[in-house]
């Protein structure tokens, strides 16, 4: 039986989609949510989200914090570890499988599960979506069906996507004191692990989640080298179950579109020369438009931003909005952070020497992933600062 009376079909139920339908439902559309899994269902992910995000949600997150670590380690092999106090910690560790589902709750909407988006039509005034074999029709679709989104297939967009990965799995820390003592209320990032990646530890409330990923295409054997990983860590991965997912991670524009609009110049935000994340009925967020930073992997908030922004547009009629605020409010700051792993991954020792062992540069990219700035907003600083702190002879940072 086709329904006709929608406003907006949301395809998938991760943040991405949660939010979208949240928002869109506080406007007072009618929405339908329809994710291919049943939920709750597990998602691989780390589950780090700066509490700046959750403090923009107008509800309580508390109960779904599992942690939230007060230190961070950042390690490279041969090199001196270097250790960071998080004060008021900043960052909240949840499982994505209760956080993705409490979200889309608050939303009060209809959600269909096991129920992929298949097929997807657009005219000039609808779309038409094809959900377990029923045709739906609505004024507006959402694409937040993840890295390999059937709604940007079915539409020609991301054409171009490169597709990183990642593998995580989580240890128990019931009956091993040693691990919640050493890593319960820490996050690790172990740099130059595998190229263009690195490997993390992350604590929960029962478990660590640790994991590996790389933020650009390529073979690697990510299983062998986050067991040598943990193993140098001493955390034990026998008999843990690994899951794996892609990174659809920004992809930084091309060297002369930086010429053309100033380097790393806040006011030149207007132009976004990402490709199309819209239609004239559809529009794609999260990891379906690819909004994946480019240097650490992380994808939660600019998720949860991307379907703010999608709202806003559908609720204003006009879609052509969107992808200049995506750039303005997300995309730009992406960027910087891929002219970055530009650098950082292809030196990624002198990188390490160089920038995170510079106590001040350590501080900026707390700042980032934390929340409080973006990365185009300590872009200048960090060069400047990097140049000063190597000009006053420092090789050691203060620990």
């Amino acid at each position: 039986m086709e329904r006709t009376d929608l406003d907006v079909i949301v395809a998938g139920a991760g943040a991405g989609g949660a939010a979208a339908a949240y928002y869109l439902a506080q406007a007072g559309l009618d929405v339908l949510v329809a994710d291919k899994a049943s939920l709750p269902r597990y998602k691989a992910c780390g589950g780090a989200i700066p509490r700046t995000v959750l403090d923009r949600l107008s509800f309580d997150f508390e109960a779904l914090i599992e942690t939230a670590p007060d230190r961070a380690r950042f390690t490279f092999p041969g090199q001196l570890a270097v250790d960071v106090s998080l004060p008021n910690r900043p960052v909240a560790m949840v499982m994505r499988s209760r956080f993705d589902a409490f979200l889309l709750a608050q939303a009060g909407v209809e959600v269909w599960t096991q129920a992929p988006v298949t097929a997807v039509t657009e005219n000039r005034d609808s779309v038409k979506v094809i959900v377990r074999g029923r045709q739906l029709t609505a004024r507006y679709l959402v694409g937040a069906d993840g890295a390999t989104s059937c709604v940007a297939r079915q539409l020609g967009l991301r054409r171009n996507r490169q597709l990183g990965g990642s593998l995580e799995a989580e240890v128990q820390l019931s009956g091993r004191p040693e691990l919640r003592s050493k890593f319960g209320n820490r996050a690790v990032f172990a740099f130059g692990v595998i190229p263009w990646g690195y490997a993390w530890s992350f604590p929960k409330k029962d478990h660590l989640s640790v994991g590996i990923g790389r933020v650009r295409p390529g073979k690697v054997d990510l299983p062998s080298a986050l067991g040598r990983e943990m193993a140098r860590m001493g955390i034990p991965l026998d008999g843990v179950a690994f899951h794996g997912h892609p990174l659809p991670c920004y992809q930084a524009p091309p060297w002369p579109f930086w010429r053309e609009t100033g380097w790393l110049r806040p006011g030149n935000r207007n132009r976004h020369p990402q490709e199309p994340l819209s239609t004239r009925r559809s529009l794609l967020v999260g990891d379906a438009a690819g909004l994946v930073d480019p240097l650490i992997g992380e994808g939660i908030r600019y998720a949860i931003a991307s379907a703010r922004l999608a709202a806003e547009a559908i609720v204003q009629d006009d879609l052509s909005i969107y992808e200049s605020k995506i750039w303005r409010e997300i995309g730009h700051s992406l960027a910087t952070a891929g002219l970055t792993a530009n650098t950082y991954y292809r030196l990624p020792r002198f990188g390490f020497r160089v920038g995170l062992r510079n106590p001040t540069t350590v501080r900026h990219l707390i700042d980032v992933i934390t929340g409080r700035t973006s990365y185009q907003g300590i872009g200048r600083r960090v060069l400047a600062d990097t140049v000063r702190w190597r000009r006053d002879g420092h090789t050691t940072p203060d620990t």
